[in-house]
């Protein structure tokens, strides 16, 4: 008989890199209907770039949703991409803010509905810079994203509203 079977080092979680700043290419968003229904989870998959080749291609997952205070974890990464978040009608007349450009739906025939749909705009293998730190999640090391460097020509004047967290990481419990 014969048998298939995988690399056991392919099963291994990624290492992390060490805390710092680092060049990051965004790879894709994908996103998930939380479980309370009431919103949207976005996971962000970017990889370093521009680093020593042993930290290249490393993966870095950034996670947001579109509740009140997490859409500023969106913009944050938005404008660390270069591009402020965009304007628009959502289906009941409602303006909301997202990222720029579009998103491959799973079902096409359901237009307000986003679960597993796969970003496809413009941000796309854009980089960015943020600042790493290494957290522990279910017993592995992992990187996360403490902040963003903002790329968004006269940010300051142009969003007066906007001050860019410094450390998005969140409340520890």
């Amino acid at each position: 008989m014969v048998k298939m079977g995988v690399n056991p080092e392919s099963l291994k979680a990624p290492k992390p890199v060490s805390a710092g700043w680092y060049d990051l290419r965004l790879k894709g968003i994908q996103c998930k209907m939380s479980s309370s229904k009431k919103g949207y989870n976005y996971v962000a998959i970017l990889e370093v770039v521009n680093n020593k080749a042993e930290f290249n291609g490393s993966p870095v997952f950034y996670q947001m949703n579109n509740g009140f205070s997490q859409g500023e974890s969106m913009q944050d990464m938005s404008h660390g991409l270069g591009f402020p978040l965009e304007n628009y009608q959502d289906s009941q007349g409602n303006t909301v803010s997202g990222f720029s450009g579009d998103w491959k739906l799973k079902d096409d025939t359901k237009p307000d509905d986003f679960d597993m749909a796969q970003y496809s705009g413009v941000l796309l293998g854009k980089t960015t810079n943020a600042e790493l730190v290494t957290d522990s999640y279910d017993g592995r090391e992992r990187n996360v994203v403490k902040q963003f460097k903002c790329k968004v020509p006269d940010c300051v004047t142009r969003f007066a509203d906007i001050r860019h967290k410094t450390d998005l990481r969140g409340k520890k419990k």
